[in-house]
């Protein structure tokens, strides 16, 4: 499977965030449109989500809808 990694500073420690490429796509495409919104939660996007890439939160229509972070955009516009 495809990892990457990324190198992010958090309360002045690294550490170290492996994405798949599924991911990457997921993320890509959230940074984009500013959001995206699901039926249920993934666990792909809640590990990014963990990760501080992307936000969580409820939808209108009892969906899920994730934002990027200012982490997760630096992180897609330096690839």
């Amino acid at each position: 499977m495809f990892r990457t990694l990324i190198q992010t500073k958090s309360n002045m420690n690294q550490m170290d965030i492996k994405l798949s490429k599924m991911q990457l796509i997921h993320l890509g495409n959230i940074c984009k449109k500013g959001w995206g919104g699901y039926s249920k939660p993934s666990d792909d996007l809640e590990e990014m989500v963990k990760n501080g890439l992307l936000t969580k939160s409820a939808g209108l229509f009892g969906d899920v809808v994730y934002r990027p972070t200012a982490e997760g955009r630096k992180f897609i516009n330096s690839i």
